[in-house]
């Protein structure tokens, strides 16, 4: 046997069969199959165009559609807020009358102070952003005059 920390004998050793190199215990594919695979390898793509090409369906969706998807979903999602808030109010207040005229407006109110509160964070967060991009800037600057001078 040979020992393991010549360079040759080790390579002789994962060469051999025993550790699953050499060339011996490989299959060698047929000229048949390399046209298969190489048939198949020009087939997939005009497969894939000729798929893309294809309608799908004849219903389709416009712009108008999608708008009114959208905005029938800020008004359910008001409606539904402004009724946990007047019943918050009725909770709190069990003798007063709540009008349910005031159900829709509370929850659209609502949902647009929500969408204001999250501008205003965003606006802080851009110039704590915008700050420490200067602040960045002005340090790299600093770095690289007293570099050249010194």
């Amino acid at each position: 046997m040979a020992t393991l920390t010549s360079p040759l004998s080790l390579r002789s050793l994962v060469r051999s069969s025993r550790f699953g190199g050499g060339l011996r215990g490989l299959l060698r594919p047929s000229v048949a199959l390399k046209a298969i695979v190489a048939g198949g390898m020009l087939l997939v793509p005009r497969l894939v165009v000729w798929a893309q090409t294809t309608p799908q369906s004849t219903a389709t969706t416009s712009a108008r559609d999608i708008i009114d998807q959208i905005l029938s979903f800020i008004y359910s999602l008001g409606h539904l807020i402004g009724e946990g808030v007047v019943r918050l109010v009725v909770t709190i207040l069990p003798s007063m009358q709540f009008p349910q005229d005031l159900v829709d407006p509370i929850g659209l109110l609502a949902i647009l102070t929500i969408f204001l509160a999250i501008a205003a964070i965003a606006k802080k967060l851009v110039w704590i952003v915008v700050i420490a991009g200067w602040v960045l800037i002005l340090v790299r600057l600093i770095l690289v005059i007293v570099q050249n001078y010194m």
